[in-house]
């Protein structure tokens, strides 16, 4: 049994390149959390703040503040990738402290149109229950491709970031319907 040893230093170069790539992306995206982190640690320490003052107009002024603006400079994107090709991402969310951005790189790979049962079944009756804990949340199709693919979701009005994480898994558990 014989084996090209050029070749085989080449593939091996090649997954070394695509693994160092990763990596990168990888300690990207934790410095982008480790600054989220920091400046969601001074909005706590603006609330350590408030609840030791005896002022309680200070602390519902900034309560209608949080509640008025998104939270500044919080940026979470979470990318779900496709099981068949992990380089490839489907679906990714971006969320802003108000609003939460889905964008289907590839929207014909999902094959989600507006009136096709597996957006319904799959992608709004799961976020039903969201709009019981988010009364103003507002589920809107911002774009479509030619084909008439849903290309990209806006989810308005979305404040609490636990729910981030459920719409989430209904992105990641609709992976399992589609072609």
């Amino acid at each position: 049994m014989s084996f090209d040893k050029k070749k085989l230093i080449t593939k091996l170069m090649e997954v070394k390149e695509d693994l160092f790539q990763l990596v990168e992306r990888k300690y990207e995206e934790i410095e982008s959390i480790q600054a989220q982190i920091r400046y969601l640690e001074n909005r706590m320490m603006e609330i350590d703040k408030l609840i030791g003052m005896d002022n309680v107009m200070d602390a519902e002024t900034f309560l209608q503040q949080m509640k008025d603006e998104p939270i500044e400079n919080v940026e979470d994107i979470q990318t779900i990738f496709s099981r068949n090709n992990p380089e490839q991402p489907l679906v990714k969310l971006k969320y802003d402290g108000k609003k939460l951005e889905i964008f289907f790189p590839y929207p014909e790979k999902l094959g989600l149109k507006q009136q096709s049962s597996i957006y319904i079944e799959h992608v709004l009756q799961p976020l039903f229950p969201l709009k019981e804990k988010e009364t103003e949340l507002e589920v809107v199709i911002d774009k479509q491709n030619d084909l008439g693919y849903i290309s990209k979701i806006l989810i308005n009005n979305l404040y609490n970031i636990e729910n981030i994480d459920e719409v989430y898994k209904v992105f990641q558990n609709l992976l399992e319907y589609v072609k």
